[in-house]
């Protein structure tokens, strides 16, 4: 996914739109792909750090090819849910993005950095290529909160790649860090905070794992071995 595409989705995963709100009780956060609809206001402000929790921390540099947790880039949505057993759900219908990739399967109600978020997994071609952290649109989130959770997440990442707002028109706030072959970025508009994981730009291919030890290594090209 390019960075084009990542910021698009980045977008579209701190969307709150009515459909949002109405999409249902069995996954209330399942419209996390919805359009950005500026003039629909979030729920009642609440508090944003009912959970005291702080859940799953990243390491500042992933291995190879995780893109989060137990996620690998280029897994298919059924490899995803087998690898959050009682976590991850498939979604029924799957949310279609206007990019043409979409969001297949997600974990609710998260505990994350002292906040409560939804998790979706973005799909291009049937393999992952993003993974979203979104607070739900029943817990407003504000620029407070999201000042701590960059100040933890520097803590632990190091200083960030860069940092940028915009409030010409909404307080639009965006923090990035690259850590190896992952670029992660968190996002704030009024409201929600979103952090999204995404292959790095211009990264190197990740190596393939070695092969167990003891294992045959594999053949040379041209030393007999049968084309793949």
């Amino acid at each position: 996914m390019d960075e084009a595409k990542a910021f698009q989705a980045l977008v579209l995963a701190v969307a709150v739109t009515a459909s949002a709100s109405s999409a249902g009780a069995a996954d209330p956060g399942a419209a996390s792909g919805a359009r950005v609809a500026g003039s629909t206001s979030p729920a009642t402000p609440g508090p944003v750090n009912a959970v005291p929790a702080r859940a799953h921390e990243d390491p500042p540099i992933p291995a190879p090819g995780i893109a989060w947790r137990a996620a690998r880039w280029g897994m298919s949505p059924e490899e995803v849910v087998a690898a959050f057993p009682g976590e991850a759900t498939l979604l029924a219908p799957p949310l279609n993005l206007p990019d043409g990739s979409v969001v297949a399967v997600g974990i609710d109600a998260l505990p994350w950095e002292d906040l409560t978020v939804n998790v979706r997994f973005v799909f291009e071609g049937g393999r992952l290529a993003l993974v979203s952290l979104r607070t739900p649109p029943t817990r407003y989130a504000d620029a407070a909160a999201y000042d701590r959770v960059c100040r933890s997440l520097t803590a632990r990442w190091g200083d960030p790649l860069e940092s940028a707002s915009d409030k010409q028109f909404i307080d639009l706030r965006q923090t990035r860090w690259d850590r190896g072959g992952t670029r992660s970025d968190i996002k704030y508009i009024p409201g929600v905070i979103a952090l999204v994981h995404y292959p790095r730009p211009g990264a190197a291919p990740d190596a393939a794992p070695a092969p167990p030890a003891g294992a045959p290594s594999p053949a040379a090209p041209g030393a007999g071995a049968a084309a793949p």
